[in-house]
């Protein structure tokens, strides 16, 4: 069972990780690996919404 919840938190750490440091870039593949064992399409939900942004449609919550 996914929760959506455990994703977003997830997805959420990626942003303040530095991914200049090599700490940083190890520590990618986990957090990646993570969101996907929570919520297997939140990754592919996200990107999605962007690339539907970058089209200029908005997204209806």
């Amino acid at each position: 069972m996914s929760d959506p919840d455990a994703a977003t938190r997830l997805l959420e750490a990626l942003r303040g990780l530095d991914l200049t440091s090599a700490d940083g870039r190890a520590g990618l593949g986990t957090l990646l690996a993570e969101i996907e064992r929570a919520a297997p399409d939140a990754i592919l939900q996200k990107a999605a919404g962007i690339d539907l942004r970058r089209m200029g449609y908005a997204l209806k919550r």
